[in-house]
C-alpha cells in the first residue's frame, strides 16, 4: 500500500481509515487536547494518529486472522488467497469509501478526490499478497510460527521508522531580512517581507496530499450562472493575470504562532472569471470543491474583491503540491481554511454551505483577527549599546496604524518603527529600539488598527474563530 501511494499516487485503504479518524481532530475537545500537548507535540498529531490507525488496523487484522486461521488452514491455500483478495477489494468499497461520503465503491457523483478503480485494484493486490505471505508460498498452506513472527516484527519496525521519520522532519530556517532599511536588515530572526516558499506554513487535512496532473486538470465554474465555463490550465494562463504579495494565516494559529506567511501570488482575478460566467441575481455564495474531497464556501462579495484570485504561481514558480498545485483560490481577509487548494470546481449558489471544518465547529465567517508577534528571542546589539527587536503584525483587510511594545507587562507602551507593507493585503514588519542595560526583558507586543482600534489583550483559543491575546516573550539582550 505504501509503495503504491508513494510511487503511483494511489490512495490506500489505510489512508481512507486515517481520513475518517482524522476528522476527530476538528472536534472541539480533541483539538483543544492536541494543542495542549507540551514541547511542540501538537505538530506531530497527524503522524501519531496515523501510527495509531496503523496499529489498530494491524491489530484487528491479526485478531481476525488468528480466529480464522484454523479453518482457513484446513481449507487450504487457494481458498485463503481468494478470501483475502476479495476482502481486500470490497472492504474499502463497502465501508471506508461510504464513510467518507464518497458512495458505495466511490461512485458518488460528488467524488472528485479519488479514482476508485486504482484504489480497489491496490486493495485487492494487498489482499492477494497477504494471502500468499500468510501461507508462506507453500502448497500445504503451512507456515512456521517463527517466520510469521519475524515477518510481523519486520513490518512493525518498518512502519514505526516511517512514522518517526515523518514526525521529526523539521522546517527550513527562516531567511534573514534583506530589505532596504539598514536597521531592519540587521535584525537577526526577523521575518522576511516575502516568505520563501519552503518556509511558508502548510496545513492540510490529508496524510498524503493529492497528486493532480496538470494536463488532466480543469476548473469548472457553474451553478447560478448564465454561462457555465470550464477552464484548463492553458485557458487560465491565457487570461489577464495579476501578481501581488498577500498574507495567508491559519485559523488554528496560536498567539505568537508561525502558521502565517506572505507570498507573491500570481493568478487570475476571480471577479474576471465570474464576469465570464455571469452570476444570476439570486447567487450570493461560492461553493468550492477540491481534488482531495475538501469543500468550503465564502460570500460572493468576497469573491468580487480585487485581491481574490485563482493563483497558479507562488513566488514566481508553479505551486508546489503542498500549496495546491496546479491552482488554488486566494481570498484576502479570511482564514486559510477557505482559501481552497487543489480547486477543481466553483459553484454559485443561494445557500450557505457548511464545509469540512464548519461541520466540526469552526467559524463559517472566518474573518482574520488582528495579530502581532515578536520574532526575535535574542536582540541585536548596535555599536552604541541599543538593542533591536522586531516582528510582524497583521489585521486582514484592515490596515495596521501602529505597533507598540511594553517592558512592564502592559503598564506602559513604547512606539515602534513600521516598515511600509507591500500592499494592504500583506503583513507589516515592526522594529523596536530598546535602550536598556538588562540582560533579559519580558516583552509584550500589540497592534493598533487604522482608527485607533487596539488589539485585544483578552486571550482565547483558536477554536472556533481564531486566537486572541497579546504575544509575550522573554528576549535576551546580549552584552
Amino acid at each position: 500500500m505504501l509503495v503504491g501511494r508513494v510511487f503511483l499516487a494511489v490512495v490506500s485503504p489505510v489512508e481512507l481509515a486515517f481520513e475518517g479518524v482524522a476528522r476527530l481532530l476538528g472536534v472541539p475537545w480533541v483539538f483543544n487536547l492536541v494543542h495542549a500537548l507540551p514541547g511542540g507535540l501538537d505538530r506531530l498529531a497527524k503522524p501519531m494518529l496515523f501510527g495509531l490507525v496503523l496499529v489498530v488496523w494491524t491489530g484487528v487484522a491479526w485478531w481476525l486472522a488468528r480466529r480464522a486461521w484454523p479453518w482457513l488452514r484446513r481449507a487450504g491455500r487457494p481458498l485463503l488467497v481468494t478470501v483475502a483478495t476479495v476482502l481486500g477489494a470490497v472492504v474499502p468499497g463497502l465501508i471506508l469509501l461510504p464513510a467518507q461520503g464518497l458512495g458505495w465503491f466511490g461512485t458518488a457523483p460528488a467524488n472528485l478526490a479519488w479514482d476508485p478503480l486504482p484504489l480497489h485494484g491496490l486493495a485487492a493486490l494487498s489482499g492477494l499478497l497477504f494471502g500468499l505471505v500468510a501461507t508462506g508460498g507453500r502448497p500445504s498452506g503451512v507456515h512456521s510460527g517463527t517466520s510469521r513472527r519475524d515477518a510481523l516484527s519486520l513490518l512493525v519496525r518498518s512502519f514505526v521508522g516511517i512514522v518517526a521519520a515523518a514526525g521529526v522532519a523539521g522546517r527550513w530556517s527562516v531567511a534573514l531580512a534583506q530589505q532596504a532599511l539598514e536597521l531592519f536588515r540587521r535584525v537577526v530572526g526577523l521575518s522576511p517581507r516575502i516568505t520563501p516558499t519552503p518556509d511558508h506554513y502548510v496545513v492540510s487535512k490529508n496524510l498524503f496530499d493529492p497528486s493532480v496532473d496538470e494536463g488532466g486538470w480543469s476548473l469548472r465554474l457553474h451553478g447560478l450562472v448564465d454561462t457555465p465555463i470550464e477552464l484548463r490550465m492553458s485557458d487560465l494562463q491565457a487570461l489577464p493575470s495579476v501578481t501581488r504579495p498577500s498574507t495567508l494565516t491559519c485559523v488554528s494559529n496560536q498567539v505568537g504562532g508561525d502558521l502565517i506567511g506572505t507570498s507573491e501570488w500570481t493568478g487570475v482575478r476571480l471577479a474576471d472569471l465570474l464576469a465570464m460566467a455571469g452570476p444570476r441575481a439570486d447567487a450570493n455564495e461560492l461553493l468550492l470543491r477540491a481534488a482531495d474531497n475538501y469543500s468550503d464556501s465564502f460570500p460572493l462579495e468576497a469573491a468580487l474583491r480585487e485581491g481574490t484570485i485563482v493563483a497558479y504561481l507562488q513566488n514566481g514558480e508553479p505551486l508546489t503540491r503542498a500549496h495546491g498545485f496546479p491552482a488554488r483560490v486566494l481570498v484576502p481577509g479570511i482564514y486559510g481554511m477557505k482559501n481552497v487548494k487543489w480547486v477543481v470546481e466553483i459553484e454559485l449558489t443561494d445557500e450557505d454551505h457548511q464545509g469540512y471544518w464548519q461541520t466540526r465547529g469552526w467559524s463559517d465567517v472566518a474573518t482574520v483577527k488582528t495579530m502581532s508577534r515578536i520574532d526575535t528571542d535574542t536582540a541585536t546589539r548596535l555599536d552604541d549599546g541599543r538593542a533591536l527587536v522586531g516582528g510582524i503584525a497583521f489585521a486582514g483587510l484592515r490596515r495596521i496604524e501602529a505597533v507598540e511594545v511594553s517592558l512592564d507587562d502592559g503598564a506602559s507602551w513604547l512606539p515602534t518603527q513600521l516598515e511600509s507593507a507591500p500592499n494592504q493585503l500583506s503583513w507589516v514588519r515592526w522594529l523596536a529600539v530598546l535602550e536598556v542595560p538588562a540582560s533579559q526583558v519580558e516583552l509584550t507586543v500589540r497592534a493598533v488598527e487604522i482608527g485607533g482600534v487596539v488589539q485585544t489583550d483578552v486571550r482565547s483559543r483558536p477554536l472556533p474563530d481564531g486566537a486572541d491575546g497579546l504575544h509575550r516573550m522573554r528576549v535576551n539582550l546580549p552584552g
